[in-house]
């Protein structure tokens, strides 16, 4: 195998498509034919085929040329225009065979994407509600279902925009995972997404709803107006595989206008037309920007939830812009050591490619393009639209 070939990627049109991928590597096939017995022209073809499908699942299009050193290709010039930065490449395998070149890589690649198509095709997300985290604190007004409230809120903000995201389900807060909603506790998410037919859990915690009095000035006359804080720590995990994708903190403060002792009901409009309610419905607002604008560009990605032996159904549908008769990428899950014995998540990119034959909003069924290259797909796969 010549070590010192030159890999020139240029003039990929690609589609922008998008998919977390932070701090995982993706694994691609690539072949070429080898034409007047040039091996170089053919594993660069190869390498530009098989890079060319991990920037399509990274979300890379043409922008720029970037130099990469690696371990296995030490010295090699990559030339890549894409949107993505592609840190690193690592050519794992060449075979010669009739006439055809087929290499694997490994590519390591960082999203810094500027616009994409992925606008066109709708994220799904389930929505839970909002726990307090010192309920104590509620104890003033007696609003310990604020974060119920206000999770219903926010369910009917993004789902009256005509945005890239919608809720599929609004679900209950339940005890025995309640504890477990923190950035580092992934465990039920998945299960979350999948009953759901969602592709993300959004979920949030109220962190402080305190009181305090503030000095203001008005006319000349000092007076003291109750204020009432609110923080929201808000974050976005992937149905996949239970990982965190965003977390951003939203806070405010507004007059208080009620008697320390009144009881005051946070479902009436009443209570969401106050200072305090108008303010926290800001937040909302901005947090639905947020949500949509981080989501826009993301790939739809779903999971494989049933298999028979040509047939393979998926948890994505019509509410997320698949057609009858697209193709659908296959994406197996899996790791690798590196020398020094550092454990790195990587993604698979299979061979096989799937059609969709019959469509619902919410599930798809789909066949094999290739039913000999189809052994390997499996529950639990993820799917991401070509």
């Amino acid at each position: 195998m010549n070590r010192n070939c030159q890999i020139l990627v240029t003039g990929l049109s690609l589609a922008l498509l998008s998919f977390n991928i932070n701090a995982q590597w993706l694994e691609s096939k690539g072949q070429a034919r080898i034409l007047n017995n040039n091996i170089e022209i053919a594993r660069n073809n190869a390498v530009q085929n098989a890079l060319r499908q991990s920037l399509i699942v990274a979300g890379a299009r043409v922008s720029s040329i970037q130099e990469i050193s690696n371990g296995l290709l030490t010295s090699d010039r990559f030339e890549v225009r894409s949107q993505g930065s592609v840190r690193d490449i690592q050519l794992l395998n060449e075979r010669h065979k009739n006439g055809y070149i087929t290499v694997t890589i490994r590519a390591d690649i960082v999203r810094e994407f500027e616009q994409c198509s992925g606008t066109k095709l709708t994220k799904t997300l389930v929505l839970t509600e909002f726990p307090l985290s010192a309920r104590s604190q509620a104890a003033t007004g007696g609003i310990f279902e604020l974060g119920k409230y206000t999770a219903q809120q926010l369910h009917r903000q993004i789902n009256s925009l005509n945005g890239v995201t919608r809720i599929t389900q609004l679900l209950p807060l339940q005890q025995q995972w309640q504890q477990q909603l923190q950035p580092m506790a992934s465990s039920p998410f998945i299960t979350l997404a999948n009953r759901s037919n969602a592709q993300y859990v959004l979920t949030a915690q109220i962190t402080d709803i305190s009181m305090f009095q503030a000095n203001t000035k008005w006319l000349g006359f000092v007076t003291e107006s109750p204020l009432r804080q609110f923080s929201l720590n808000v974050f976005i995990y992937d149905g996949s595989n239970g990982e965190q994708v965003w977390n951003k903190q939203y806070q405010t403060q507004a007059v208080w206008i009620y008697q320390r002792q009144t009881q005051v009901d946070v479902s009436t409009s009443a209570f969401w037309q106050s200072a305090y309610g108008a303010a926290i419905n800001d937040q909302l607002i901005q947090l639905t920007d947020d949500i949509n604008d981080k989501l826009r560009c993301e790939a739809i990605s779903g999971r494989i939830v049933k298999a028979t032996k040509d047939q393979f159904t998926i948890n994505l549908g019509s509410e997320h812009g698949i057609k009858a008769g697209d193709q659908l990428m296959v994406i197996h899950q899996g790791s690798f050591i590196d020398l020094d014995g550092t454990r790195h998540q990587t993604q698979q990119i299979s061979d096989a490619k799937l059609k969709v034959i019959q469509l619902g909003r919410y599930n798809l069924v789909a066949e094999p393009v290739d039913v000999a290259l189809a052994g390997g797909i499996q529950i639990r796969d993820q799917i991401v639209k070509e």
